[in-house]
């Protein structure tokens, strides 16, 4: 099984202009590599241009449960 990981973080916080950023899993499971990248690059062609909008960058990447899962 795969999942998509994705580190979320907002840029340019506060007056010291800091980056916070948060790791967190899309709840959805996939049966392969495949699947997983399809959906992954979906997710971000949908969620382009309101991230931009909302000053947020999100890292996606494919990954299995038990493999590496370092976003």
């Amino acid at each position: 099984m795969f999942k998509i990981f994705a580190m979320i973080c907002m840029l340019n916080i506060g007056e010291l202009d800091q980056t916070l950023c948060f790791k967190t899993e899309v709840p959805l499971s996939f049966n392969d590599n495949i699947e997983c990248n399809l959906t992954k690059n979906n997710l971000a062609d949908y969620l382009d241009a309101d991230l931009k909008e909302r000053r947020l960058t999100v890292i996606f990447q494919c990954g299995s449960h038990i493999g590496n899962t370092n976003v």
